[in-house]
């Protein structure tokens, strides 16, 4: 429950900085998982990140609960740049030649760090310090990923670049609010849709997991939002990743190796201990005839596809079920949301083998690494890969 505000008490000096930790977590955290986790603060919410974060402004705490709420939402807001809304791609380091692996490996474990401590010394902004105004990110447009942190910790050598990306979002538009004359001219419409595009501050994420032998390529991405195309963010952290490599190593860190995920879906739908199936784009196949579904993906957010009664009635006429698309969703304790994996392929790369490789995932809901290394667990451990 949120505490009420202590009305009339001069505001205290971190105020400002819960109000710019929350304005970066705006950016990047769906208001459906921010709730729950500034509620928890002791800090007052209201029906989105708008209302919530102009009565932050005005609203009045102790010293305490203001110094509390920093030190919990800059927690949440730096994991979330590591691990939150991320397209993953993993290059499997066992498909590199020996020596290559090995020395890869041991830079990783051993100098990485330092011998990006001077590119560091020149960062613009440390992690939560980002901008997020569009003035603030206007030098940042177009221009390459920005090494901000380098760090080892648990056999994972992590790497975050910060960049800005525009993407077009749909929201809805108060007629009553507008002027009489306005409100004539939309009298006839039961809604009125608006679309912007905004510049957004992106964190990609490189990492060399020393343990399971792997990088993994955490891409940012705004969920229901258009992304401009124009800025190939993928592409562009790799290329930063292995030019860092090849200036200390003499080889590039991601290459070879760039792992199918495609093999997981079958095995992950039929693994009932795999969460909730919530999304799923299939091909059935029977004696006489088969369906593609026309390319389209089934959702339900509520239930089980596995267990759906419709679902299952229909697999009783048919030989086989083949999954080329799936949503799963994983149960989290309060204050934590949701866990939401997508991964997704199409009708085609049933049939054409690596030309219909599926190369990314996309995972949203995750406030920490113990999430998202379940969530990308739960996708390695339904691939077979070649042994040490």
């Amino acid at each position: 429950m949120s505490a009420v505000p202590t009305g009339g008490k001069k505001p205290s000096a971190t105020r400002e900085q819960v109000v710019a930790v929350m304005e970066l977590l705006s950016t990047r955290l769906q208001w459906k998982h921010a709730r729950a986790l500034i509620s928890a603060t002791s800090l007052h919410t209201s029906r989105g990140w708008s209302e919530t974060l102009a009565g932050v402004h005005e609203d009045a705490y102790s010293d305490a609960i203001w110094t509390a709420a920093f030190k919990a939402l800059a927690a949440v807001a730096e994991q979330h740049t590591y691990v939150g809304n991320k397209r993953v791609s993993f290059f499997d380091l066992r498909e590199q030649n020996e020596e290559v692996r090995a020395r890869i490996l041991e830079w990783a474990r051993g100098s990485a760090v330092s011998n990006l401590a001077g590119v560091l010394r020149l960062r613009p902004f440390s992690i939560l310090s980002a901008p997020t105004s569009e003035a603030g990110l206007e030098p940042y447009k177009q221009a390459a990923p920005r090494l901000i942190a380098a760090d080892f910790e648990s056999g994972k050598l992590y790497l975050q670049y910060f960049s800005t990306r525009a993407y077009t979002h749909r929201e809805p538009l108060d007629i009553s609010k507008m002027t009489a004359s306005q409100q004539k001219v939309f009298a006839e419409y039961d809604e009125l849709i608006g679309v912007r595009t905004r510049s957004v501050p992106c964190f990609d994420t490189a990492v060399i997991d020393t343990n399971s032998e792997l990088v993994e390529v955490r891409v940012d991405f705004q969920p229901g939002m258009t992304e401009d195309k124009a800025t190939p963010a993928f592409q562009q952290v790799v290329g930063e990743l292995n030019r860092a490599a090849e200036k200390f190593i003499g080889h590039g860190a991601a290459g070879a190796g760039l792992m199918n995920l495609h093999p997981a879906i079958s095995p992950m739908y039929v693994d009932e201990k795999c969460g909730r199936v919530t999304a799923l784009g299939f091909v059935a196949t029977g004696k006489d005839s088969s369906s593609n579904n026309r390319g389209q993906l089934h959702r339900n957010k509520t239930k089980d596809f596995r267990k759906d009664a419709f679902h299952v009635g229909g697999k009783l006429h048919v030989d086989r079920i083949d999954p080329y698309a799936i949503g799963i969703t994983w149960a989290a304790k309060p204050p934590k949301a949701e866990l939401d994996l997508e991964i997704r392929g199409n009708a085609r790369a049933i049939y054409s083998g690596k030309l219909g490789a599926v190369t990314e995932a996309e995972i949203v809901g995750c406030t920490d690494e113990a999430d998202f290394d379940f969530v990308t667990g739960q996708v390695l451990n339904h691939i077979k890969r070649r042994k040490k």
